[in-house]
């Protein structure tokens, strides 16, 4: 289980997010997700835990916290890309833009 630490600076590593972890028990992974949008870059991270325990105390500890003069948001990471609910809202997306192009889904 792990968790989603959103609203990073730029330049902001995986040492400093280990260090705003302190001494939080059972972290086993850091990594730092750098995409590029119109705004600039975004920087999120994630935090991989031995354990659901673990990352629960761990999104109760880091709430309201700032990071680097920012507000960083901290909740649940769900791995998306692995997820049966994503495939489940691809389809729908799928098939909404398939109406909306009217394209004949016998094709699809």
């Amino acid at each position: 289980m792990g968790i989603f630490i959103g609203n990073l600076q730029p330049g902001t590593t995986t040492s400093d997010l280990l260090d705003f972890m302190g001494d939080q028990d059972g972290i086993t992974d850091i990594e730092i997700v750098k995409r590029r949008s119109e705004q600039g870059e975004v920087r999120f991270g994630h935090v991989l835990f031995r354990s659901e325990d673990d990352a629960a105390k761990a999104i109760k500890l880091q709430q309201k916290k700032d990071l680097y003069g920012s507000m960083v948001l901290v909740r649940e990471y769900i791995d998306r890309a692995n997820s049966e609910r994503r495939s489940a809202d691809l389809q729908v997306d799928i098939d909404e833009e398939s109406d909306r192009r009217g394209v004949d889904r016998r094709y699809m």
